[in-house]
């Protein structure tokens, strides 16, 4: 068994803790949280000894892995706190709020040899991951645009932490990473981005329903409406490729592609396809990095992609203007 050390006990950390338990391969070894009624919370289910404070889980020396999943602004704190240690670390998405700040985390694992790893598990739910395989096999050619729509109103963003863009890097990253990462994960890097956005729901200094059109260096486009400050709800994907095109519904429904020579459309189903839980494959592939040097879906380099190409996007909703990534 694995000895963890966990740093930050939120919402998400209760997901992924969930699923570690069921894996059998770790043992909760202590918990930090600063928050006194959620770490006894935290404890309560999952055990481990309770740590209220950065510099006394930066001490310890009993742990075999780390995971971070507090809010975004302090990963960077919580990571440079435990890295010298040069144990495997599982950072929550984003990797951090800034690509200055994602660069000291990633130089100073690398330093200590600290693997790093960030999850993106969006692009590992099934449609997801089913498109880019269809993609592969050029069944409708060379994928060259993509338009994402992400809409839908979270009174969870209304209260607390996640009204504040220091400290979650604002809805393109608390949300949106994974739809970055998942173009990123089409199309290879970006090289340029423009971006509108407003605030509507008036939560905090957050903007809650931006456009962003990215320019990939292959040549592809990328386009995201994100919001959420939209009652009404939507999840929609459209691909278009040089010979023919994709739609699919994110997180369920169905997948269907057809080519320009096709007289139908293939329709693939989400609960049809079979690639097991996207978090528990996420953490096995963390797990067996951290145990055996397996290759990881996703490292410190994978999560600071989405951080660049959202940074240039407010640059953009500042300036008026195309910045570069």
């Amino acid at each position: 068994m694995l000895r963890l050390g966990v740093l930050g006990c939120g919402n998400m950390a209760f997901g992924l803790l969930d699923h570690l338990v069921k894996m059998g391969r770790v043992e909760i070894t202590a918990i930090f949280d600063p928050d006194a009624e959620q770490l006894a919370k935290a404890v309560a289910k999952y055990g481990g000894e309770p740590i209220s404070t950065q510099d006394e889980i930066a001490a310890r020396t009993d742990f075999d892995l780390y995971l971070v999943a507090s809010p975004p602004l302090y990963h960077e704190e919580n990571i440079l706190a435990v890295a010298p240690h040069g144990k495997p670390i599982y950072s929550e998405k984003p990797l951090c709020t800034t690509v200055e700040r994602c660069n000291r985390i990633i130089e100073t694992c690398h330093r200590y040899g600290a693997k790093l790893f960030v999850g993106q598990v969006l692009r590992l739910f099934p449609l997801f991951w089913e498109s880019k395989k269809i993609l592969d096999t050029g069944a409708i050619g060379e994928a060259k645009l993509c338009s994402i729509t992400r809409a839908g109103r979270g009174d969870i963003f209304s209260k607390g932490w996640r009204t504040s863009h220091e400290k979650t890097g604002g809805l393109l990253l608390e949300v949106n990473s994974h739809e970055l990462d998942y173009l990123y994960f089409l199309f290879g890097e970006a090289e340029s981005v423009f971006a509108q956005g407003r605030q509507l729901n008036g939560w905090g200094d957050v903007m809650d329903a931006i456009f962003v059109q990215i320019k990939f260096r292959s040549g592809a486009i990328g386009v995201l409406h994100s919001s959420n400050a939209s009652p009404v709800g939507e999840y929609r994907v459209h691909i278009q490729a040089t010979n023919g095109s994709m739609t699919h519904g994110g997180f369920g429904g169905e997948l269907k592609y057809r080519s320009f020579e096709a007289t139908e459309p293939t329709t693939i189903i989400a609960k049809d396809l079979n690639y097991g839980d996207p978090y528990a494959r996420e953490l096995a592939s963390f797990l067996d990095w951290a145990e055996h040097g397996a290759e990881p879906l996703f490292t410190g380099e994978t999560g600071r992609v989405n951080v660049a190409i959202a940074e240039a996007a407010y640059r953009s909703i500042e300036s008026g203007q195309v910045e570069r990534v």
